[in-house]
């Protein structure tokens, strides 16, 4: 399956285009007008709601090879899953089925803008379209298309495919390749990288000749070493600058580089001290972004187990847990690490305890996540009066 998408300004034009094709039909969505005109104007609604969104039209065309033939109902399935793994589960959408080509496809337009005034990210969602879209391949048994992002990372082998269907796990190289898109995702420079990947158990060396060039980059985990080259272009050394866009100076930082060839992988510590007592090297590795993001992700999840009345609380992406006075926030798959922080006075900011390893996705979701939890607080309120 193929995925395009598209972020534009204007609802209308784009439902003209949508609509105006012969034999164009709306199978879904949750929309009630018809033409273009009362789409549209329904679509303004969502607009108002934060006007500071320039580009609040979301439109993506999915499409599968000609062999393969959905009617309707599996279409909305699998559009309804690509929205919501997009981030798409509070918005204005419309779901409308092209004929026009032999190649079976359909068109999403959604309004980028939920209906509690959030706006849904669009960090990295090329990257996030193309690894929904093999999951959906996989679920809906669809035949695979390779995409340019698929193409900078070495396919999984044919035992690592018999790993995966017999365990549900990865492989190493795999495990390898995702932690460091992880770690990637925020453009760091090549020695923050490093930093990161070494925290998470991952002996990541750059490599150097005799007159201290750089000629390349290794990563070890569990015991298996890979060369850059084993995991894929993007994750050589120059790949990493090119296709994820880590940032590197020679002079500002092959010595640093040097000296992290030295340092031991170790996988962060269940009890760390908390920030005053953290060393000025490692505090100096936490950007401003994560600290940004450690202020929206930490209060959601102290709600979420202060809700449940727990000291751990599982979910279908993450584990959240107390542990003493700090706050553990994990990833499910790949498993990871990617909060642990502990709280100021009254709880109006929070301090990492160890470098965060927090997404925009993580971001989204758990903004997703807050609204959750107040509807379900206003729920529980209600229940409690009629109680009464």
């Amino acid at each position: 399956m193929i995925g395009k998408q598209v972020k534009g300004k204007g609802f209308r034009g784009c439902l003209n285009y949508l609509l105006g094709k012969q034999g164009s039909q709306i199978i879904g969505g949750n929309m009630a007008g018809q033409n273009p005109r009362a789409l549209a104007a329904e679509f303004r609604v969502s607009r108002q709601l934060n006007p500071q969104v320039q580009r609040a039209v979301y439109h993506t065309s999915l499409s599968v090879r000609a062999t393969e033939q959905l009617d309707d109902d599996q279409w909305k399935a699998i559009a309804s899953d690509y929205l919501e793994g997009m981030g798409f589960d509070y918005n204005q959408y419309l779901i409308v089925r092209h004929s026009d080509t032999d190649h079976n496809h359909i068109h999403i337009i959604a309004s980028r803008i939920r209906l509690d005034g959030s706006c849904v990210s669009d960090s990295w969602d090329y990257h996030r379209s193309e690894r929904l879209i093999r999951q959906l391949e996989q679920k809906y048994q669809l035949q695979p298309a390779l995409s340019s992002w698929d193409k900078e990372r070495r396919s999984p082998t044919t035992g690592e495919r018999r790993l995966h269907k017999r365990t549900g796990s990865d492989s190493k190289r795999q495990q390898l390749q995702e932690t460091i898109d992880q770690a990637s995702q925020d453009k760091p420079s090549m020695p923050l990288l490093v930093e990161r990947l070494k925290h998470q158990g991952i002996n990541a060396q750059v490599k150097f000749t005799r007159t201290l060039k750089v000629k390349g980059i290794s990563y070890e985990l569990g015991g298996m070493a890979f060369s850059g080259t084993k995991l894929g272009k993007a994750y050589t050394f120059p790949g990493l600058q090119k296709y994820r866009g880590i940032d590197y100076d020679s002079d500002r930082d092959d010595h640093q580089l040097q000296r992290l060839n030295e340092v031991e992988p170790q996988f962060i510590k269940r009890r760390q001290k908390v920030l005053t007592g953290t060393p000025r090297s490692e505090l100096a590795l936490i950007d401003p972004v994560q600290r940004s993001r450690v202020q929206v992700v930490a209060p959601t999840v102290d709600a979420l187990l202060t809700f449940h009345s727990s000291q751990e609380f599982r979910g279908k992406r993450y584990t959240a847990k107390r542990e003493e006075q700090e706050l553990v926030l994990e990833r499910n798959e790949p498993h990871a690490e990617i909060l642990r922080a502990v709280p100021e006075a009254n709880r109006s900011r929070w301090q990492p305890t160890s470098i965060p390893q927090l997404t925009e996705a993580d971001v989204e979701n758990m903004r997703l996540l807050k609204e959750q939890l107040r509807q379900a607080k206003i729920e529980k309120s209600r229940n409690r009066k009629i109680e009464r």
